[in-house]
């Protein structure tokens, strides 16, 4: 084999290495945007579902709070009966943990922006 045949096909396996490389970074851009415009739906519906489960849960130790610090030892077992109906404690929970959401949110935006 001569030497200029060897510096061809080198040459040429180069380019094909390069064409071949161009060809599979390309690939993964598109996989890589494909993945993230794919992905972003269901990211938000699991966020959905977790700030209303961290509402939910803040409510209730919210309003656990707000009993306990009204809380009597019962005397009697009539004391001890309670029913799980709508509560002023519970609404009132809910407007602090609301208050302290939109706190949080109006911090983090304020961090955010600087």
């Amino acid at each position: 084999m001569k030497s200029s045949e060897f510096m061809y096909i080198a040459v040429m396996e180069k380019l094909n290495l390069d064409k071949i490389s161009d060809s599979q970074s390309q690939f993964f851009n598109l996989f890589d945007s494909a993945f993230k415009r794919a992905f972003d739906y269901y990211f938000k519906q699991l966020m959905v579902v977790l700030n209303r489960n961290d509402f939910n849960t803040r409510c209730l130790l919210k309003q656990q709070d707000i009993f306990m610090q009204q809380l009597k030892v019962p005397q009697t077992m009539e004391d001890l009966n309670f029913s799980n109906i709508e509560h002023p404690i519970l609404e009132k929970a809910k407007e602090i943990v609301l208050k302290d959401i939109r706190k949080m949110s109006t911090d983090k935006h304020e961090v955010d922006h600087e």
